[in-house]
């Protein structure tokens, strides 16, 4: 009995160890670096079939150092046209949002995320090359493309596209802007400053990120089911008619709720 009990539970962990690589796929699959890495591929292959490299100089996952800490950029086109900083989102489902609001709501069926506006967050990185450049702010075209299979429930603000629409936006851009000494300088600036892509920057790029958040979210009441910002609400029927709450300011999209005091 015993013997038959022992070779069953070998039996069992020969199967655990040959689907823990599988499970550990899925798992890789599903989680947000890799969907990130995936937009970004869609976006690199997009740039080189159809912008000519002689004219559009292309940097891609760049970590730049700045006035407190670093900041990581998906994208930069350099051209005579302008430089365009380009934040990508491989997202699904529905998006909604407006230019002004501090963040946007992703939709999958029931499922509801809140995520920080990439127009805000974008022009953190524009701010990074007018400062590292010392270009005209006016010829740094902040752009957000969204990579994924999604589309837009509210009005799609300006600047933002969706997956390869991202080309026809930048050869829309016919005006010359840059000399050829801009560009050249440009392009050197970009080669002498970038951080090396170790793991070493990239975890002390990490504790910076987590850094913000955490000051973020001392600093707004966020709601416990999306992450959104929270505003004061107050319930209009039932036993607690009259009295206030924090509700999430994405419903009815998301009904998240916290208790005033």
């Amino acid at each position: 009995m015993f013997a038959d009990f022992a070779q069953f539970v070998v039996g069992l962990l020969k199967v655990f160890w040959l689907l823990l690589p599988a499970i550990a796929i899925v798992k890789l699959l599903k989680s947000r670096r890799f969907k990130g890495m995936v937009g970004e591929l869609r976006i690199n292959r997009a740039i080189r079939r159809h912008l000519n490299r002689k004219v559009y100089h292309t940097f891609s996952n760049l970590l730049l150092p700045t006035t407190n800490g670093t900041t990581q950029i998906d994208h930069v086109v350099v051209s005579p046209y302008g430089i365009f900083v380009i934040e990508t989102k491989n997202m699904q489902g529905m998006i909604s949002g407006g230019r002004q609001e501090r963040s946007w709501t992703q939709q999958i069926g029931a499922y509801v995320n809140s995520f920080q506006n990439p127009l805000h967050q974008n022009y953190k990185h524009t701010k990074t090359f007018h400062e590292l450049l010392g270009i005209n702010e006016k010829y740094i075209f902040s752009l957000i493309v969204f990579a994924g299979n999604c589309c837009f429930e509210t009005e799609m603000p300006d600047n933002v596209v969706l997956r390869d629409e991202f080309i026809s936006f930048i050869k829309a851009q016919k005006k010359k802007l840059l000399s050829s000494a801009q560009v050249d300088a440009a392009i050197n600036t970009i080669k002498n400053r970038k951080l090396k892509n170790s793991f070493h920057n990239r975890r002390l790029h990490v504790k910076h990120v987590q850094a913000i958040a955490t000051e973020k979210k001392s600093k707004y009441q966020l709601c416990p089911r999306c992450g959104a910002e929270m505003i004061v609400r107050e319930a209009r029927k039932g036993r607690n008619a009259g009295s206030k709450f924090w509700g999430c300011a994405k419903f009815p999209l998301c009904e998240g709720t916290r208790p005033l005091y």
